[in-house]
């Protein structure tokens, strides 16, 4: 018997928009819990500490982190050298202010909530 091409297509449709939408809810439960636990004003002050010289493009390039960026896109976002912003991010990811979902050749960062 001969798998009906249509049912499949549909059903791998099915499961990309279920995946996305538990992406989706779990991005929600990750921002809940952070401004339970943090607060939007300490990832704020998390971000734009170290004394930078701009540090509203910090939040600026905090808010890029949508998890398809990748450390050259954001540098940019933020107006430094990826070299400078490598160990920023893993110094945000360390406090628990973005988490990666790429991969080791290519980390893609997500912040827990959007600053203002």
């Amino acid at each position: 018997m001969k798998k009906r091409p249509e049912k499949n297509k549909r059903s791998a449709e099915l499961m990309i928009s279920l995946e996305e939408i538990l992406v989706r809810q779990n991005r929600v439960i990750i921002s809940l819990l952070a401004k339970q636990v943090y607060g939007e004003e300490k990832i704020k002050g998390i971000v734009k500490k170290d004394k930078k010289k701009r540090p509203e493009a910090y939040v600026e390039g905090y808010n890029a982190c949508d998890g398809s960026k990748g450390v050259n896109d954001l540098a940019r976002v933020i107006g430094v050298t990826p070299g400078t912003l490598s160990p920023i991010l893993q110094d945000w990811e360390n406090k628990g202010i973005v988490y990666d979902i790429g991969n080791s050749g290519k980390p893609l960062y997500v912040k827990l909530v959007n600053l203002e």
